[in-house]
C-alpha cells in the first residue's frame, strides 16, 4: 500500500474515527468554556499523532477491503474532508458563542458529508 492509499484508509480506521469525534466533542466542550487553546490543542493533535502511528505502524488492508473501505474509496471526494473540517469549524464556533443551534448545524454538516454516497448511484 502506497503512502497516498495509507493516508485515505487510515481516516476511517475506527481508532481514528472513535479519536476525531471524542477530541472534536472535548474540543466544543472547551471552546463552550471559552478555553480556545486548550480546544484548538484537543481538535488537532490527538487525530495527527493517531494518523501517523495509523500510517506507521498498522496494516490497513483490512480497512481497504472492507465494505466501509470500499464505499469511502467511491465517495470520497477533497470536497468533503473541506467541508467536513467546515463543519467542525461551525461546531466550534458555535460551541463558543454558546450556540446550541449553530454548533448542531456543524454535525448535521460532518454527518452529512459522511453519509452522501448513501444516495448516490452506484
Amino acid at each position: 500500500m502506497n503512502l497516498i492509499e495509507k493516508n485515505l484508509y487510515q481516516q476511517i480506521h475506527p481508532l481514528r474515527l472513535a479519536t476525531d469525534w471524542i477530541s472534536g466533542f472535548v474540543a466544543c466542550y472547551l471552546f463552550w468554556q471559552q478555553e480556545v487553546a486548550g480546544g484548538i490543542i484537543i481538535a488537532f493533535i490527538p487525530s495527527l499523532f493517531v494518523s501517523l502511528v495509523l500510517m506507521r505502524f498498522v496494516e490497513l488492508e483490512k480497512v481497504k477491503n472492507s465494505a466501509f473501505g470500499r464505499y469511502y474509496k467511491r465517495t470520497h471526494k477533497q470536497i468533503l474532508d473541506t467541508l467536513r473540517l467546515a463543519g467542525f469549524a461551525v461546531m466550534a464556533i458555535g460551541s463558543y458563542n454558546q450556540s446550541l443551534p449553530a454548533a448542531a448545524a456543524g454535525l448535521l454538516l460532518i454527518i452529512g458529508t459522511w453519509t452522501i454516497g448513501i444516495f448516490q448511484k452506484k
